[in-house]
C-alpha cells in the first residue's frame, strides 16, 4: 500500500522519516501557526518589494527572490530550528556527519505568469554521481498556499533513486499541494522544481536548507553573517550557520572554537576539536568515495 506524502504536524518522526524514505518527500500540514507566518511575510515584504524579477531561466523571469533571510526575520531563525526538520536532519544527515550545517535560506516568490522551472536534482552542486548518500535536506515552507495551479513544487516520486542519467516522464511528475504553513521535505537526491504559475496571484515559499558539515555550504553563511551579525543570533543559530566544528579538525579559527568570534568572555584554547566532535566523528562508518 502507498504510503500517504501527505502527514499532520502532530506526525511522528519515524512516520515522517519511513515515508520520505520510501517515496523521496514528504509534506507536514500546518507545520507552523498563522502568527509565526504573519511575523515571517512582515518581516520579508519590504526586502521583497524592493528587489526585481530575476534575469536566468532558472532563478526565472518572472520571480522575485531574497538571500540571508537570517539577518531579516527573527521567525525564519524560529523555522531554521524547527524540532520536526532538526529531528529529520538528524535522522537524514548525522548518520554521515558529524553535524550538519545551515546550507542555504532562500524566499522564493512566484509572480503570475512565471513558467516552470527546469527540474533538477539540489545535490547537482556537488560532482557525485546519483544516487548517493543524502548531501542535503531541503525544507520548503508554503509562505502562501501551494497549489497545483500557483506553481506548488513539482516532485518527481522516488526519483531520489533513479540512476543518474534517468529523465522523469511527464506522467511522472506531481505537483505539491499544501496549506500555508505547511513544509515539504525532501533530499538531494529528489527531482524536482518550482511549476507554472498559472494562478492571479503570487506564490511565496522559503526554503531552508541542511547540508552534511564537511561539505561547502551554497550560501556563504560567513560573509552573510559576519561576527558583528552573527553573535546576536541564539547559540543554537550561530552553531546552525557554521560558528562551531563541522567535524574534528574542520572549520577552526586561530583562536579555537569559532565561537570565540562571538563571545569576547570566551578564553582562546587554541583547540581544533572537541570531545563531541571526536566522539560523532568515531560513530561514523567511513564512506567509500573511489572512482570506477
Amino acid at each position: 500500500m502507498p504510503l500517504d506524502t501527505i502527514l499532520d504536524r502532530n506526525a511522528t518522526l519515524d512516520r515522517i522519516h519511513e515515508t520520505l524514505e520510501e517515496v523521496g518527500y514528504v509534506v507536514i500540514e500546518r507545520a507552523a501557526d498563522s502568527e509565526t507566518m504573519d511575523r515571517l511575510d512582515a518581516d520579508f515584504d519590504p526586502y521583497m518589494n524592493a528587489v526585481p524579477l530575476g534575469a536566468t531561466d532558472f532563478a526565472g523571469y518572472r520571480t522575485r527572490r531574497i538571500n540571508n533571510l537570517l539577518a531579516k526575520s527573527a521567525a525564519c531563525g524560529e523555522l531554521a530550528l524547527h524540532p520536526l526538520v532538526l529531528g529529520i536532519c538528524d535522522r537524514v544527515l548525522l548518520p554521515y556527519c558529524v553535524r550538519y550545517h545551515l546550507h542555504v535560506t532562500s524566499l522564493i516568490e512566484l509572480q503570475p505568469g512565471e513558467r516552470a522551472q527546469g527540474l533538477h536534482r539540489d545535490g547537482s552542486i556537488y560532482p557525485v554521481e546519483f544516487p548517493s548518500i543524502p548531501m542535503t535536506l531541503a525544507s520548503f515552507w508554503a509562505c502562501t498556499d501551494f497549489t497545483a495551479e500557483n506553481g506548488g513544487t513539482s516532485v518527481v516520486p522516488g526519483s531520489h533513486r533513479w540512476a543518474h542519467d534517468r529523465e522523469p516522464r511527464a506522467q511522472e511528475i506531481v505537483s505539491t499541494v499544501m496549506p500555508r504553513g505547511s513544509v515539504l521535505l525532501y533530499t538531494s537526491n529528489l527531482i524536482h522544481g518550482s511549476g507554472d504559475n498559472r494562478s492571479n496571484g503570487p506564490r511565496r515559499g522559503m526554503a531552508l536548507h541542511y547540508n552534511l558539515g564537511w561539505l561547502r555550504q551554497e550560501e556563504n553563511q560567513f560573509l552573510s553573517l559576519p561576527p558583528e551579525i552573527a553573535r546576536n543570533l541564539p547559540e543554537p543559530l550561530q552553531r546552525l550557520v557554521g560558528y562551531d566544528f563541522g567535524a574534528p579538525y574542520l572549520g577552526f579559527v586561530e583562536a579555537g572554537h569559532p565561537l570565540t568570534l562571538l563571545r569576547a568572555s570566551t578564553q582562546a584554547d587554541m583547540a581544533r576539536t572537541s570531545p563531541e566532535a571526536d566522539a560523532r566523528a568515531a560513530a561514523i562508518k567511513p564512506i567509500v568515495v573511489r572512482e570506477g
